[in-house]
């Protein structure tokens, strides 16, 4: 079973994503939720995960700055970004290296897709 973290200060956001993670990817996950980057950073600490999609834009410890850390402590750890927010933040987070960014509202089918894919690969693809 794979293991998913979504990170985003806004509660009906994660939601969201939790529901199309649930409904609509064609295999078994576990998905955690986190309200910020610094709650993310203890669950992140405490087992290990496949992915996590994370907001850019949040209190405490901020999208970018969980990026850098997640990918200085768990390098094979895959990542997503979205953000509602300038369109600037999603491309730094890209050239951080991640595996893919995201506009809200969300694009269901290539969100979906996007996931899958990473889930489904071996290696981390940049």
């Amino acid at each position: 079973m794979k293991r998913i973290l979504i990170v985003d200060d806004n509660r009906l956001e994660r939601k969201l994503i939790h529901y199309l993670l649930s409904e609509f990817l064609k295999r078994d996950v576990h998905i955690d939720e986190a309200p910020e980057g610094q709650s993310a950073l203890k669950y992140i600490n405490r087992k290990p995960y496949d992915l996590i999609i994370t907001d850019l834009i949040m209190p405490k410890v901020e999208g970018m700055e969980l990026i850098r850390k997640i990918k200085s402590e768990f390098a094979d750890c895959k990542i997503l970004a979205i953000s509602g927010g300038n369109p600037y933040y999603l491309y730094l987070a890209k050239k951080m290296g991640i595996q893919g960014i995201f506009t809200k509202p969300l694009d269901k089918d290539k969100f979906i897709g996007k996931v899958d894919a990473l889930l489904e690969s071996k290696i981390n693809l940049n």
